[in-house]
This record gives C-alpha cells, sequence and structure tokens, in this order.
C-alpha cells in the first residue's frame, strides 16, 4: 500500500496563478495572439479537470511549481542577457520535469531564443495583462 498526500488549495491556486501569468506576461512577448490562442485551444499548461491526476499530488504539485517558476526566470532574463549553455540545459531540464508532471510544455529553448514580437505587440496582445484600469 502507498500514501499519497493530496496537494494542498495553496499549490492548485499557485498552479493556476502561474499558467495565467505565462500566458498573460511570457507568451505574449514571444509569440502573436493567433498562435497562443492556438495553444489555449491545444490545451498547453492546462490543469487536468479530474482531481484523482497524479498533478494533485503534493509532491508533483511542487515539481511542476518549481519547474514553472524557473522557467518563467529563465524566460524573463532571455531578452536582456547573452544566451547561455547552462540556461538552456537548465530550461531543458525544467521542460522535462514539468512534462513528468502531466502539464503538457511542447516547447524547446530555441522556441524562446529569436524574438519575432515588438515590444508594442506584446503589450498589445489580447492575453497581455493591462497596465491600467480605467474608471469611469
Amino acid at each position: 500500500m502507498k500514501v499519497v498526500c493530496a496537494s494542498t488549495e495553496e499549490q492548485e491556486l499557485k498552479l493556476q496563478e502561474l499558467v495565467s501569468y505565462m500566458y498573460s506576461s511570457v507568451f505574449p512577448r514571444y509569440f502573436c495572439d493567433r498562435e497562443i490562442s492556438e495553444y489555449d485551444a491545444m490545451k498547453i499548461l492546462h490543469l487536468p479537470e479530474e482531481k484523482d491526476n497524479r498533478l494533485f499530488t503534493l509532491d508533483t504539485a511542487f515539481q511542476a511549481i518549481s519547474s514553472l517558476q524557473v522557467i518563467i526566470a529563465i524566460l524573463e532574463i532571455l531578452p536582456h542577457q547573452k544566451q547561455d549553455k547552462q540556461e538552456e540545459q537548465l530550461f531543458n531540464k525544467n521542460v522535462k520535469m514539468l512534462e513528468q508532471t502531466g502539464l503538457s510544455f511542447p516547447f524547446n529553448f530555441a522556441n524562446f531564443t529569436c524574438k519575432n514580437i515588438s515590444d508594442a505587440d506584446a503589450i498589445c496582445s489580447m492575453y497581455a495583462e493591462p497596465m491600467n484600469e480605467i474608471l469611469i
């Protein structure tokens, strides 16, 4: 018999927060709205709906959270510094760990090395978080 601890509600919320951040802040820097829409339709980084999925165990949820955080950190500093082989290895390692948890992330480091989107397009993306909100 094997005892498995379920993930906490905070872990599930953190996972959802990180996935939302990827779609609203990271993906618009590298992909156009059409591509992001396709990724959303393909359920990339979507959490499974059934709670008996292995992602909802304590260890696996923690692994997914830490992998996503590392991937986000690498992708956020990538445009601002020279590419390093260590970053690519760390990125690939965390992508593999993320895939093992059951989250779909079919990207490799090369998908993010050439920035095809201008900063203006990234800001104006329908997926990007608004800079501010006007109340009338």
